[in-house]
């Protein structure tokens, strides 16, 4: 099994990426709605 701990390393770290990039992009998301839902608010006020 030896040979083969590369590609589980290597496994590892796409899905480490991967996961990461995922929630990054969630938290951009979460900013930019929040953005919005202060702008309507915002509006409301007005």
């Amino acid at each position: 099994m030896e040979p083969n701990v590369g590609y589980v390393v290597a496994g590892y770290a796409i899905t480490a990426v991967a996961l990461g990039g995922y929630a990054l992009r969630l938290f951009v998301r979460a900013r930019r709605a929040r953005e919005r839902a202060d702008a309507v608010a915002a509006r409301r006020r007005v």
